[in-house]
C-alpha cells in the first residue's frame, strides 16, 4: 500500500522513509495517530475507573481482591504465553485443539445444566416463530408494535422449526441453544485463523488459551439470540477483509464480495454489525490511494445494498401497516439510554408503548416527544449531570465482567441442580470476582493494543480498535449493558492478544 512507506520491517516495526511521503499521506498518519492517541486515552480511563469502580451489580466487591485476581490472572496468562513461545509447531498445535476441546466441554456442561425456558426479547422471538410454524400471512404484533429489528433472528427460527419438524424432532429451542453453542465455536475457529494469519502460531495458540476465560462463550451457550448468533459475522467480516487487504492477484475481490454479503447478514440479524463495516471502509479510505477507492467501495457496497434492498422488499409484503410505521422509532432507544445507567426502563418502554397503541400516534409524533424527553433530561441534568452519567454508563457497559449471565441464567430455569448457585445464586460472588478480574485484564490489554498500535502506526489492526471505538460511541448513545459487549467480544480478543504478541510476526 503506498501509505506504508518504509525502508523495511525490523523486529515487526516499521522504519518510514517520511521525507517520500506525500502530504496526504503525512495528513493520514497525523490522523491515525490522533486517533491512537484518543482510543488510549479513553480505554485507559476505562481501565482506571473499573479498577477503582468495579462492577457491583451481581456482588459488592472489593478492588483490591479484583485487582489481586487479576494480577494472578495476567501472571498465568503471560506465563503460558512464554511457554508457548519455546513449544514446537506440532505441540502447539496439539494445545490448540485441547483448548478447543476444553472450550466445548464448558459449552456442554452449561447446555446440560443451565438450560431455561424463552423469555424476555428471547422468548418474544421464539413463541412468535412457534405460532407462526404452521403459515403466517403477516408479521407478529412483537415485531411490527415493538421489535422490527428481530424479524431476521424469527425467520431464522421459523425455518428452523420447519426443518425440524420435517425430521420428527419437537425440542426446538433444545436444538437452537446447540445451534447457538456450535457458532460460539466455530466464531473461536475464526478468531483462531485471523490470529494465526496476522500474528503467527504462537499468538494463535495463546488465543485459544485465552478464550478460556471469557465466560461469555459458555454461559451464554442457552441463551440463543443475537448477542452469540451474530459474533462469527463480526470476525468472519475482519478475516474476510484481511484475505483481501493483503492479497495481491485479482482474485482478491472475491474475498471482498464475500466480506460484503457476510457483513450485510450479520446487519439484518443485529444493526450494530455496521459499525464494522464503517470501520472497514475507514480502515481503507485512510491507507490506500483514492485511486484505489471505486474498486474497493463498489465490491464492498454494491453486494451490501443490493441483498439489504431485495430483504425489505421481500418482508415489507408481511407488514400490516405501513413500513414508517413499523415498530418503536430509534429515539426510543436513546430515550432508555439518556438518563441513570443507560439500561432498559420499564417505564420508557410502557410510555413508548402507550403513545404508539393508545393514543395512536405516528412514528414522527412520536420521536417528537422522544427528542423533547432527551431535550429536558440533558437540560435538567447540565453538563455535571452528563459527565456524571456517562461516566456511570460506561462502568456499567464495560466493567462487568459476567456479561449480564447471572441474570439471563436465572430467568425460567428448566431445572434446579447444585451447579446453578455458583453462577447467578447465593454463592455466585466467586464467578462474579473471577469475569471481574478477567475483564479488568481485557481492558488492560486493550490500552497496550493501542499502545503498541501507536507505534506500529501502519498495523493492520487498526481496523479492531476502530470498531472497537465506533462500538463505544454508539453504547454511549443507545441503550446499553454489559450484554450488549458480546457481539463485539471476537474483535475485542483479537486486540487483547495483539497487546500480549511479541512483534516475530506483523504482517503490513
Amino acid at each position: 500500500m503506498f501509505f506504508l512507506v518504509y525502508n523495511g520491517i525490523v523486529k515487526g516495526k516499521c522504519v518510514y522513509k517520511e521525507d517520500l511521503m506525500t502530504i496526504e499521506e503525512k495528513v493520514k498518519l497525523i490522523l491515525l495517530s490522533i486517533f491512537n492517541v484518543l482510543f488510549i486515552g479513553i480505554f485507559s480511563y476505562v481501565f482506571i475507573d473499573a479498577l477503582i469502580h468495579p462492577s457491583q451489580v451481581f456482588a459488592t466487591m472489593n478492588p483490591w481482591i479484583v485487582l489481586l485476581l487479576s494480577l494472578i490472572v495476567l501472571v498465568i496468562l503471560y506465563g503460558v504465553y512464554h511457554t508457548l513461545s519455546q513449544l514446537s509447531k506440532k505441540s502447539l498445535i496439539i494445545f490448540s485443539c485441547f483448548n478447543f476441546l476444553v472450550l466445548m466441554g464448558l459449552q456442554i456442561f452449561f447446555l446440560r445444566y443451565f438450560q431455561v425456558e424463552p423469555s424476555w426479547d428471547v422468548g418474544g422471538v421464539y413463541h412468535s416463530a412457534l405460532s407462526a410454524k404452521d403459515g403466517f400471512t403477516v408479521f407478529p404484533e412483537y415485531f411490527t408494535d415493538k421489535y422490527p429489528n428481530n424479524i431476521p433472528l424469527f425467520l431464522v427460527e421459523l425455518l428452523g422449526m420447519k426443518l425440524l419438524s420435517l425430521l420428527h424432532i419437537e425440542n426446538y429451542y433444545y436444538v437452537f441453544t446447540f445451534a447457538n453453542a456450535l457458532v460460539m465455536t466455530l466464531t473461536m475457529g475464526c478468531f483462531y485463523w485471523f490470529i494465526k494469519r496476522r500474528l503467527g502460531l504462537v499468538a494463535a495458540t495463546w488465543g485459544s488459551f485465552f478464550m478460556l476465560f471469557i465466560t461469555p462463550l459458555y454461559t451464554y451457550t442457552t441463551i440463543f439470540y443475537t448477542d452469540t448468533t451474530v459474533m462469527i459475522f463480526m470476525i468472519l467480516g475482519v478475516l474476510l477483509y484481511d484475505l483481501f487487504y493483503h492479497s495481491k492477484d485479482r482474485s482478491r475481490y472475491t474475498w471482498l464480495v464475500l466480506m460484503s454479503v457476510v457483513l450485510a447478514i450479520g446487519v439484518l440479524l443485529k444493526a450494530n454489525v455496521i459499525i464494522l463495516l464503517v470501520a472497514i471502509l475507514i480502515h481503507f479510505v485512510m491507507t490506500n490511494s483514492y485511486k484505489s477507492w471505486l474498486g474497493f467501495f463498489t465490491g464492498s457496497l454494491l453486494p451490501f445494498f443490493m441483498l439489504t434492498i431485495l430483504y425489505q422488499q421481500w418482508i415489507t409484503s408481511y407488514y400490516p401497516v405501513e413500513k414508517a410505521e413499523i415498530g418503536y422509532p430509534m429515539t426510543h432507544w436513546i430515550m432508555m439510554g439518556s438518563e441513570g445507567r443507560g439500561t432498559y426502563s420499564a417505564t420508557d418502554d410502557e410510555f413508548t408503548n402507550d403513545l404508539k397503541l393508545n393514543q395512536e400516534l405516528s412514528n414522527e409524533q412520536i420521536k417528537e416527544v422522544h427528542l423533547e424527553i432527551i431535550k429536558d433530561r440533558l437540560t435538567k441534568n447540565g453538563f455535571s449531570g452528563l459527565m456524571n452519567h456517562l461516566k456511570e454508563k460506561i462502568n456499567f457497559t464495560w466493567a462487568e465482567g459476567t456479561y449480564f449471565a447471572p441474570e439471563k441464567l436465572s430467568r425460567l430455569p428448566v431445572s434446579e441442580n447444585v451447579y446453578q448457585p455458583y453462577i447467578w445464586g447465593d454463592a455466585k460472588v466467586y464467578f462474579v470476582y473471577f469475569c471481574q478480574a478477567v475483564q479488568l485484564v481485557i481492558l488492560g490489554l486493550i490500552v497496550v493494543g493501542g499502545i503498541k498500535l501507536f507505534q506500529q502506526k501502519s498495523a493492520f489492526e487498526i481496523v479492531l480498535s476502530i470498531a472497537i471505538f465506533g462500538t463505544f460511541l454508539f453504547l454511549l448513545i443507545w441503550e446499553t449493558r454489559s450484554r450488549y459487549l458480546i457481539v463485539a467480544l471476537p474483535l475485542i480478543m483479537a486486540l487483547c492478544v495483539y497487546g500480549m504478541a511479541s512483534n516475530e510476526k506483523l504482517l503490513n
